[in-house]
C-alpha cells in the first residue's frame, strides 16, 4: 500500500504496512493536496456537497488517555486529514479548532500556512490533559457559530474522541438544542472503547432533525472521507435544514 493510501484508509491487495505519520512539511503538503482532490471527487458524486460552502470545525479529545496519540504524531495526522475538508468547503480554506477535557479551549484557526507542527505548538506545549466532558465544548461551538458569528451557512463539526463522556444529560440537551440550528456533528471514535453513549446518540429521538452521525475506527489512519461524508449530504438536503441557512 502506498504511503498516502494507508494514511487515508485506501485499500490495496498488498499486505498493509504501518502508517508513516511523522512527515516532512513537503510530504504533508503533498498529502493534503492529494486528499483535497479526493474530497472534491467525492463531493462531485454526492450532489448536495457539490459546490457547497460550509464552515468546518475540528474538535479534539485532550483527555489523559489520548496522551500517546499526541506524542506519536497521530493527532497531527488527524489534523492533516480533516484540513482538506475545510479547503474544499470553506471560502477561506480555514478550519476552526477546539480541544476538550473536563473543559475546553478554542485554538487558533488552521489553514495551509500554519498546519505543520500545529498540535505540538498550539496544544501540547500550552495545555494540560484532563477528563472527558463533551457538553462544554459543544456549547462553545454553538455559541461561536450561532451567536457570535452567525452566517447563512451550514457548519460541519468533526468531533474526535477515544472514549465515553461523563456528562450524558448535558450533552443530550445541547445536541437537541443545536438540532434547531445549522450544525452537523460528525463524531468519530478512535480506539477500542465501546462508545455506547455515542452509538445511542447517533439514533437519538425527539430531535428537530437528525443532526449527528457516529462511526468508530480502531486506528485513526482508518478514517476515510466516505465515512466522514456519509450522512452530511442527507442532512444538507433536509428541507428543515435548508430553511436554516437559505
Amino acid at each position: 500500500m502506498s504511503l498516502f493510501g494507508n494514511l487515508f484508509g485506501g485499500s490495496a491487495s498488498a499486505p498493509e504496512q504501518p502508517s508513516k505519520i511523522n512527515l516532512s512539511k513537503e510530504e504533508s503538503v503533498h498529502k493534503i493536496n492529494l486528499a483535497k482532490e479526493e474530497v472534491h471527487k467525492i463531493c462531485l458524486k454526492k450532489s448536495p456537497l457539490n459546490g457547497l460552502t460550509s464552515r468546518v470545525g475540528l474538535v479534539l479529545d485532550y483527555s489523559g488517555s489520548m496522551s500517546s496519540l499526541y506524542k506519536n504524531g497521530t493527532v497531527q495526522s488527524v489534523v492533516e486529514k480533516i484540513l482538506p475538508l475545510a479547503m474544499e468547503f470553506d471560502d477561506n480554506h480555514t478550519m476552526e479548532v477546539w480541544i476538550f477535557e473536563n473543559g475546553f479551549h478554542r485554538l487558533p484557526d488552521i489553514n495551509l500556512n500554519n498546519f505543520y507542527g500545529y498540535v505540538q505548538n498550539e496544544i501540547v506545549r500550552k495545555y494540560s490533559m484532563g477528563g472527558t466532558n463533551y457538553a462544554p465544548v459543544m456549547k462553545d461551538i454553538y455559541k461561536r457559530y450561532i451567536q457570535e458569528e452567525p452566517a447563512k451557512l451550514p457548519n460541519y463539526i468533526v468531533f474526535i474522541t477515544d472514549g465515553d463522556n461523563a456528562d450524558h444529560a448535558d450533552t443530550n440537551k445541547i445536541i437537541k438544542e443545536a438540532a434547531k440550528h445549522p450544525i452537523f456533528w460528525q463524531f468519530v471514535g478512535v480506539g477500542n472503547a465501546s462508545f455506547n453513549y455515542l452509538q445511542k446518540l447517533d439514533d437519538m429521538r425527539d430531535r428537530y432533525v437528525d443532526n449527528a452521525d457516529f462511526f468508530a475506527v480502531s486506528d485513526a489512519s482508518r478514517i476515510t472521507y466516505d465515512d466522514l461524508l456519509n450522512e452530511y449530504p442527507g442532512w444538507i438536503s433536509n428541507p428543515k435544514v435548508k430553511a436554516m441557512f437559505s
